[in-house]
C-alpha cells in the first residue's frame, strides 16, 4: 500500500519507535557483531568478575563504545580507552532519543513500552537506576506528558493536536479536490477507496475536529456528483428528443439538485420559468382566438363569397401575430410546448381571409385559389368548420378555374378556324366566370372583326 506523503511521518515513527523499544540491548545481540561500534552515549552493567552474579554489576558510563573481538572498548569521561571483556557485561543501554514523531496512540503506546522496560530494568539494577531515570527514562517521560496534555510532535516540534491534525487534513484534503476534480466520471470514484480520503479518516479517528474537513471532502464530492447530473440533465432539455412531460419531470429534478451552485443551470431555470409563464398565457391567448375563429366562420354555400370576419376578431388575430413574435424571439427552451402550429395556421387564415373574401367577390379565382391551397393544408388544426369550409373554397374555386380554362381554350379552337360568333360566345362564358384581361381584349378582338 502506497502512503500519501503527509502521512509518512507516521509510518517512519512507527520504526523508530521500534528503534527505541530495542535501545536495552542484551549482551549477547552486541557480541553477534564483532566489528560494531555505536558512537552514542549510554551505560553499561558490569560485573567485577566474569564469574559474578549478575546482581553485583555496577553502572559504568560511556559517550562511544566499540565492539571488538572478545571484549569493548568504551569512551568514558576519564578515559578514551576503557576496555572490558564481553563475559562481564550483563547489559549495554544505549540512551535513547526521544523521538522526532509522536502524533499518534500508536506511536504513544509504543513509547510506553520503551519506558516501561527502561522502568523494569532500573528496578532490577538499583546501582543504574539514577542514570537511567536521569538520561534514559526522563527525556521519554516529558514527551508522553506532553502528548498526554493535548500535543503531538512532529518532525521535533510540539503542536496542539487539535491544530496539527486539522493542518494535515487540509493538507489531504487540498490534493483530493483537484483530484476528483479531474476525474472523467465523477460517478464512478468511490470516495472510500481513495487514499487521501482514507487519509483524513485516519486523521478524523486520532482527534474528532478533524471531523469538519471530512465533511466538507464528502460535500465537495456529493457537489461534483450533482454538477454532473445538472449537465446529464441539461443536455437531454437542450435536445430535441425530450417532450413536454419528460421535460417537466427533468426541471424538477434539476431544481432539486441545488442548481444555484453553477450560473448554466439557474440561467435555464430562469428561462424555463419565465417561458413557461409567457408559453402558458399564449397558449390561453392561441385557444380564445380558435374559439372565436371556428364560431366566427361561415358554413360553406354553393356561392363563392366568403363573409368578413368580424372586426375584434382581426385585432385579436393581429394581437396574437405580435405575442408569438415576441415569444420566438425570447428563445424558450424547446422542450416547452406551445400550438405554435395552431398559432400559424390562425395567423395566416385571419390575416388573408380579408383579401380572400375581395378576391372571391370580384371573381379573381387564380389569386384566391393561390390563397386557399396552403390555409386548406393549415386547417386542420383550427378546427371542423375553418376545415370544411376551405376544403369546399378548394374544391369550387378548382371546379369554377377548370370551367373557364375549358371555355378559352374552345374559344381559341373556334377563332383560330374562323368560327367568329361561336368563338366570341365561348369567350363571353369563360369571361363570365373569370373577368380576366386575357379574355377581355380576345372579346374585344373578335368583335372587330
Amino acid at each position: 500500500m502506497s502512503f500519501p506523503a503527509t502521512l509518512l511521518p507516521k509510518v517512519f515513527l512507527l520504526l523508530v519507535l521500534t528503534l527505541l523499544a530495542s535501545a536495552v540491548i542484551p549482551c549477547g545481540a552486541q557480541i553477534e557483531d564483532a566489528q560494531g561500534s555505536i558512537d552514542k552515549p549510554g551505560l553499561a552493567l558490569v560485573k567485577p568478575q566474569a564469574w559474578s552474579k549478575d546482581e553485583q554489576a555496577v553502572a559504568l558510563d560511556f559517550f562511544a563504545y566499540a565492539n571488538r573481538s572478545g571484549y569493548y572498548v568504551f569512551r568514558t569521561e576519564k578515559s578514551s580507552n576503557h576496555q572490558v571483556a564481553t563475559s562481564k557485561i550483563v547489559k549495554l543501554v544505549v540512551y535513547p532519543d526521544p523521538p522526532k514523531f509522536l502524533t499518534t496512540s500508536e506511536q504513544r503506546a509504543s513509547l510506553q513500552k520503551s519506558i516501561e522496560e527502561l522502568a523494569t530494568l532500573a528496578g532490577k539494577f538499583p546501582t543504574a537506576a539514577k542514570q537511567l531515570e536521569d538520561k534514559a527514562l526522563a527525556p521519554l517521560k516529558a514527551d508522553a506528558v506532553k502528548y498526554d496534555a493535548g500535543s503531538v510532535k512532529d518532525d521535533g516540534q510540539w503542536i496542539p493536536r487539535r491544530i496539527y491534525f486539522r493542518q494535515k487534513a487540509l493538507a489531504l484534503a487540498d490534493l483530493l479536490r483537484p483530484e476528483l476534480s479531474a476525474a472523467p466520471n465523477i460517478k464512478e470514484v468511490d470516495l472510500t477507496m481513495n487514499q487521501y480520503y482514507l487519509g483524513i479518516e485516519d486523521l478524523a479517528k486520532s482527534d474528532p475536529s478533524v471531523q469538519a474537513v471530512l465533511d466538507g471532502v464528502r460535500k465537495f464530492y456529493e457537489s461534483l456528483v450533482r454538477k454532473a447530473d445538472r449537465e446529464g440533465i441539461l443536455n437531454l432539455l437542450n435536445s430535441t428528443k425530450v417532450g413536454s412531460d419528460e421535460a417537466r419531470e427533468l426541471v424538477k429534478k434539476l431544481k432539486a439538485l441545488k442548481p444555484d451552485e453553477d450560473s448554466r443551470s439557474s440561467l435555464y431555470l430562469r428561462s424555463w420559468d419565465t417561458a413557461a409563464a409567457s408559453a402558458e398565457q399564449l397558449t390561453r391567448q392561441i385557444t380564445d382566438v380558435q374559439t372565436q375563429f371556428e364560431a366566427a366562420v361561415p358554413t360553406p354555400d354553393e356561392s363563392l363569397k366568403l363573409p368578413p370576419l368580424p372586426p375584434e376578431l382581426i385585432t385579436n388575430v393581429g394581437a396574437l401575430s405580435d405575442a408569438i413574435k415576441t415569444y420566438r424571439a425570447g428563445s424558450p427552451p424547446s422542450a416547452i410546448q406551445v400550438p405554435l402550429a395552431l398559432a400559424d395556421a390562425l395567423t395566416a387564415c385571419g390575416s388573408k381571409f380579408p383579401d380572400l373574401s375581395r378576391q372571391l367577390q370580384s371573381r379573381e379565382y387564380f389569386d384566391a385559389k393561390a390563397v386557399v391551397d396552403p390555409l386548406a393544408n393549415q386547417a386542420d388544426v383550427i378546427g371542423p368548420k375553418t376545415s370544411k369550409l376551405l376544403a369546399e373554397l378548394r374544391k369550387k374555386l378548382a371546379g369554377e378555374i377548370s370551367k373557364y380554362e375549358t371555355l378559352r381554350n374552345e374559344g381559341k379552337m373556334l377563332a383560330d378556324n374562323d368560327k367568329i360568333e361561336e368563338a366570341l360566345k365561348k369567350y363571353q362564358q369563360a369571361f363570365a366566370i373569370i373577368p380576366s384581361k386575357d379574355v377581355a381584349a380576345q372579346i374585344d378582338s373578335l368583335k372587330k372583326q
